[in-house]
């Protein structure tokens, strides 16, 4: 059933979500990067990895990541097979906003380029929570119209 929904909703789903799988694409990639490039935190010019290194190794920051962003790849992948999946988008964005708060804040030392680029999907993840909350706002509804159509009319 699951396979059977991919593969019949994928192309009519990738392009409305399009932000959303850039999104969780860049997530996994930061973290592909840093694990194929394990000096890169020590071994910057700038302090731009310092705030990110007090959290948590290079080695964690990268598998983190790539966990998390393979996961909300998977999600993004079975959405609307299961009636809840659009509240798993919506977590997913959300959480997502902490990795690329963090990119955003350690490039803030340097006020450059760096910056700017790391604001916009930070600013696209915003947004995707919103849009995956309005989708999951409006399939409870429908379900709770369907509940209360099988219940019959209200008694006063």
């Amino acid at each position: 059933m699951m396979l059977a929904h991919i593969r019949d909703n994928f192309a009519a789903a990738f392009f409305p979500r399009l932000s959303e799988w850039a999104a969780a694409a860049g997530v996994f990639l930061i973290g592909l990067v840093l694990a194929a490039n394990p000096d890169l935190m020590a071994t910057t010019k700038t302090q731009a990895y310092q705030l990110m290194l007090m959290i948590a190794t290079q080695r964690s920051w990268a598998i983190g990541l790539m966990v998390f962003g393979g996961a909300r790849l998977v999600v993004l992948l079975i959405n609307g097979a299961w009636r809840r999946s659009p509240h798993l988008r919506a977590a997913m964005a959300f959480f997502s906003c902490f990795p690329y708060s963090l990119i955003f804040l350690s490039f803030q030392p340097t006020f450059g380029i760096s910056m700017v680029l790391a604001s916009i999907p930070l600013g696209m993840d915003m947004i995707n929570v919103l849009r995956a909350a309005g989708d999951a706002r409006t399939i409870d509804t429908k379900m709770n119209a369907q509940r209360a159509g099988r219940r019959g009319p209200r008694q006063p």
